[in-house]
C-alpha cells in the first residue's frame, strides 16, 4: 500500500488550515522561508507572539556575502508591506505579516514577531491546523512548490481535495499570464509536483476536472488513492499500446505496408523509424 507520506525529523511549521490556504503574493523564495523560519519558533506554550531570531545562514542556506544586506532589507521590507486574505465563513480577513522586524549585522540574524492578528492561527492549535517539515520547506526551490505544498499539506490527510481553479490561482498568486489552462499546466502544477516529490514526503498525484470545454476544477489525490490513480493513468497507456501494437502486427502481417519504403501507413510510422 503506498505511503501518505514520509516522515522528516527536526522543527516543524503549524499553522491553521485557514492561514495555509491563504492568499498572498510573494517576490522570491526567501519571503516564505523567513515566515516558515518564524514558525518553527512558536513554541507550543506560547501564549503571545515572541520576538524569533532567525540566523542568516538558515535564511540564506550559507550564501552570507556582500549582498547580504539589501537581500535581507528587500525581503523584510516586502513581508512588513505584505497583506494577507484570510477567507471567513461570510467574507474575509485582512492583516499583514509581520508587526516588527530587526536586522542585526553583528551577530548575523533577523528578528522578527509576527502581526496580532495572526495569533489564533499560530497560538494554542488544537484541530484544523497544518503541520509540515520546516527542512523539507526550505528545500522547494520556487514560490509556486512552496505555496502548493502548504496549500496541499492543508488537505492531505483526506484521500482527496477538489480545488476550484480560479481559487488555486488566487492561493498562488498565478499571474494572468499563466492563466490559461496548458501554462498553468506547464509551469506551475507540472514543476511544483516534480519539486515537491524531490524534495519532501508528500505524495500526490492532480488532475483536471472539465465543465464543458474548460478546465473548471483540479483533483488532487494523496497516499493510496494517489497510487490507484497512477496506476489506473499507467494501465490506461499501456492498454493504448497494446492495441497499436496489435494494429501494427496486422499491418506487417497484411503485406501491404513497408517500414523501409515509402508505403508506410501512420501507426508504423509512429512506431518504425527506418534506419
Amino acid at each position: 500500500m503506498a505511503q501518505r507520506q514520509l516522515v522528516i525529523p527536526g522543527p516543524v511549521v503549524k499553522k491553521s488550515n485557514a492561514l495555509a490556504r491563504a492568499s498572498w503574493s510573494v517576490k522570491s523564495v526567501y519571503e516564505p522561508r523567513l515566515v516558515a523560519l518564524v514558525a518553527s519558533r512558536v513554541r507550543v506554550d506560547d501564549q503571545d507572539f515572541q520576538d524569533y531570531e532567525i540566523p542568516l545562514s538558515e535564511l540564506l542556506g550559507g550564501a552570507v556575502d556582500g549582498r547580504t544586506r539589501q537581500l535581507v532589507a528587500d525581503v523584510v521590507e516586502g513581508l512588513l508591506g505584505r497583506v494577507l486574505t484570510l477567507p471567513r465563513p461570510n467574507g474575509w480577513a485582512k492583516c499583514n505579516v509581520f508587526s516588527w522586524c530587526e536586522y542585526d549585522s553583528k551577530a548575523g540574524c533577523i528578528r522578527a514577531r509576527f502581526d496580532p492578528g495572526l495569533k489564533e492561527h499560530y497560538l494554542n492549535l488544537q484541530s484544523h491546523f497544518t503541520q509540515y517539515s520546516l527542512m523539507e520547506f526550505l528545500m522547494l526551490p520556487s514560490t509556486y512548490s512552496q505555496r502548493l505544498f502548504e496549500v496541499l499539506k492543508s488537505w492531505n490527510s483526506l484521500p482527496e481535495a477538489v480545488i476550484n481553479l480560479a481559487d488555486l490561482f488566487e492561493m498562488l498568486d498565478v499571474p494572468a499570464s499563466l492563466q490559461r489552462y496548458p501554462d498553468f499546466r506547464r509551469y506551475v502544477l507540472e514543476k511544483a509536483h516534480k519539486d515537491i516529490t524531490a524534495r519532501t514526503g508528500l505524495r500526490y498525484q492532480w488532475e483536471p476536472i472539465k465543465q464543458g470545454r474548460a478546465v473548471a476544477a483540479i483533483r488532487f489525490t494523496f497516499g493510496a488513492r494517489s497510487a490507484q490513480a497512477s496506476d489506473k493513468k499507467n494501465q490506461a497507456q499501456r492498454s493504448k499500446d497494446n492495441a497499436l501494437l496489435k494494429k501494427a502486427v496486422a499491418c506487417f502481417k497484411s503485406g501491404s505496408c513497408s517500414p523501409r519504403s515509402n508505403k508506410q501507413c501512420d501507426i508504423c510510422k509512429r512506431l518504425v523509424h527506418p534506419t
